[in-house]
């Protein structure tokens, strides 16, 4: 006892019985021993004849009857999921039946690929969305651009989200550019300027409208922020804007939308050669579904975006429209190009506003 630690088992205790009493003890029972083994021998070859013997009949009895596959006790995704072929002796009228249940299933899912807003802009939508872009730009001093943005939304909770805007690669030609000073490249590639959105649609200011309430409107608000992360003075502003938002978005008939989106912008921080910023953006948006998904024709919609934007500085006003026409290749993907037309209002417009854009890009939705 005195080797034992705290907590562990005792030590086993063996008989002090010498080995030589142990063996002469056997030796008597050696006779009883071997009646017993054989006594035990046979009641085990008596049970193991009768459990063989029984076994057969026993499973029979206890072999659980098919499950019933008839159309009552199968579901009506799972009856689509099933083709006529394989229909194999059912009557015409369950062959009907299967098929008005798959036409059943093909017309909600297309319902509610529609009205969950799976082709993809509508700004109240927080889900996590990948959306890299490629822009081409043309203003009318001559200057072209070309962007390449990788651009998508995280969403914190169904109410909040960020819109995340990173310039991954940026070209400028200023080749027929005129007037530049002495010395100015005729060329800059890098990076630009990183964009970041806050937005939230505050359950207060949801309301809805129509008929029995079916369609819904919501204020949003947020803020915006420019970072100056361009590797080229000639790529970004040089300086640290923000500007606060305010939106409202409201659906329409025929599963549309129409969004309007207002934002003052102001430089929080700015070198000594970036100019001051102030200026009014307002981007306004309508959705349109031209057809619905699931054929191959299915899926397209158009979304115009107007531009007007004030600049509070140079006392100057520039507009800017571009139809975007996009395509939903499947649930959560989509493909869309947008064309973009500067609106010129006299000979005075400013020399820096767009005359042309092209953009392409990919959405897609997980």
């Amino acid at each position: 006892m005195g080797d034992q630690r705290e907590g562990s088992l005792p030590a086993p205790r063996y008989s002090p019985t010498p080995q030589v009493e142990v063996f002469e003890d056997l030796s008597m029972r050696g006779e009883e021993t071997n009646d017993m083994i054989i006594a035990r021998r046979d009641i085990l070859v008596i049970v193991a004849v009768f459990t063989f013997h029984g076994l057969p009949s026993a499973v029979a009895q206890e072999e659980p009857e098919p499950p019933d596959v008839s159309q009552a006790s199968v579901s009506p995704d799972e009856q689509a999921g099933v083709s006529p072929e394989g229909q194999a002796g059912v009557s015409p009228e369950e062959i009907d039946k299967y098929k008005e249940v798959k036409k059943a299933a093909k017309e909600k899912t297309v319902d509610e690929n529609i009205e969950g807003n799976k082709t993809g802009a509508d700004p109240r939508d927080f889900s996590n969305k990948w959306m890299p872009f490629y822009r081409y730009a043309k203003l009318r001093n001559g200057l072209r651009q070309q962007d390449l943005t990788a651009f998508g939304t995280f969403a914190f909770t169904p109410r909040l989200g960020m819109f995340y805007e990173i310039p991954l690669a940026q070209y400028r030609d200023f080749t027929n550019v005129a007037g530049l000073p002495a010395g100015t490249p005729r060329y800059a590639i890098g990076l630009g300027d990183m964009n970041l959105k806050f937005l939230a649609t505050p359950k207060p200011f949801e309301f809805h409208y129509a008929k029995e309430g079916k369609m819904r409107g919501n204020v949003l608000v947020g803020t915006d922020l420019t970072f100056p992360t361009a590797t080229d003075e000639l790529l970004g502003g040089n300086a640290l804007l923000f500007g606060p938002i305010v939106a409202l978005v409201m659906d329409m008939p025929f599963h549309g939308f129409v969004a309007l989106l207002n934002e003052y912008v102001f430089d929080l921080y700015r070198t000594d050669a970036a100019t001051k910023t102030s200026r009014y953006v307002g981007r306004w948006f309508y959705m349109q579904p031209l057809t619905p998904p699931g054929e191959w024709w299915g899926g397209f919609y158009l979304l115009p975006e107007f531009q007007l934007i004030y600049d509070g500085i140079a006392r100057h006003t520039s507009m800017w429209l571009a139809p975007e026409v996009g395509k939903l290749l499947a649930p959560g993907k989509i493909l869309y190009a947008k064309p973009g037309f500067g609106v010129r209002r006299n000979s005075k417009s400013d020399p820096t506003d767009r005359q042309f854009t092209m953009e392409v890009g990919f959405r897609w939705f997980f």
